[in-house]
């Protein structure tokens, strides 16, 4: 159980709700580097009030899982089921089908909140993308007024 009373049970299973499976995890976060990239390209933009949407909807994301982020850095450590040589095993074990390699459910939420941190990113660059577009385009027809 964690501190807070909860089994650590339910915030794994909201945890792999919200994800789905490691690699859509992963796919999302490769997918939200990558629009980053493109973003910082120039090659993508996106206009005030859809940004203003996307924005809301990824705070929104980040929140909820923020909010399970103190339980999930319980699951990185061992829980206490006593002293001797089978709990100290059992205990490790329990931690490191939580937090042992890419497929365990920590490194998959990591790499949620990091794919979330980067499409927020990618959001205001591609905001400023289109703002610098659309005063481009207002500076160059401006030309053609008189």
């Amino acid at each position: 159980m964690s501190e807070s009373g909860e089994p650590v049970q339910s915030v794994a299973s909201a945890i792999t709700n919200a994800v789905g499976s490691p690699e859509q995890a992963k796919s999302f976060a490769d997918g939200a580097k990558h629009m980053l990239g493109e973003a910082q390209a120039g090659r993508w933009a996106v206009d005030e009030e859809t940004g203003t949407h996307l924005r809301s909807a990824i705070s929104h994301a980040h929140g909820q899982l923020d909010a399970l982020n103190a339980r999930i850095e319980l699951l990185r450590r061992a829980p206490k089921l006593g002293n001797d040589v089978y709990a100290r095993q059992v205990a490790e074990h329990m931690r490191a089908a939580m937090d042992s390699d890419a497929q365990s459910l920590v490194p998959v939420f990591k790499a949620l909140l990091e794919g979330l941190d980067n499409l927020q990113q990618a959001l205001e660059v591609a905001m400023r993308n289109y703002d610098a577009a659309d005063e481009a385009a207002t500076q160059y027809l401006g030309r053609f007024k008189d």
